[in-house]
Order: C-alpha cells, then sequence, then structure tokens
C-alpha cells in the first residue's frame, strides 16, 4: 500500500471511531433522560440557593451551576422560571 492509502486509510479509521464514540454519547443521553432531568433540577434549586446569597454575582451563579456563559445562565432561569436572575434579586415594587 502506498504511503498516501495508509494515511487515508488511517484517518478513514479515526473517523469511524469519532462516530462511534459520537452514537454511544447519543446513547447514553437518549437512554438516560430521568439523570438529565436530575440535572437540571439540581441546576435550578442551586441556582435559587445561591441567588438568595447577595455577595455571590449572578455571573458566579452561572459558573457555579455548571454554565460556561453567564447569558446561558440568564436563558435557561428565565425557562424555569419565567423571570430573569435580576428579576428575582430585585426587591418587590
Amino acid at each position: 500500500m502506498t504511503h498516501a492509502l495508509r494515511i487515508i486509510d488511517a484517518n478513514a479509521n479515526r473517523a469511524r471511531e469519532a462516530l462511534r464514540v459520537m452514537e454511544d454519547a447519543a446513547r447514553f443521553i437518549l437512554n438516560h433522560q430521568p439523570l438529565c432531568a436530575a440535572l437540571k433540577s439540581l441546576r435550578h434549586d442551586l441556582a435559587l440557593r445561591y441567588l438568595s446569597d447577595p455577595h455571590i454575582s449572578i455571573s458566579e451563579v452561572a459558573y457555579l451551576t455548571g454554565y460556561s456563559e453567564p447569558s446561558a445562565f440568564h436563558r435557561a432561569f428565565k425557562r424555569w422560571t419565567g423571570r430573569t436572575p435580576s428579576d428575582l434579586r430585585r426587591p418587590p415594587a
């Protein structure tokens, strides 16, 4: 086999392995929906707890609850509660 064909074959093998890993990950996620629901519930509960402490910034709450960006946390929190994290911290009028 020529050198070029060996490289192509090696790349094809790596691509097949990557697809197998992605299939395994997708199968795990689909088969563990209760685990995903529990994780979402835990994040929600932790967010409420952290937001009740005025010394923890909303950005810190986002990172403490596992979000890579405060904007993703903001969207998730609004989806959970119908309110923004800032709204929750604002005293009632």
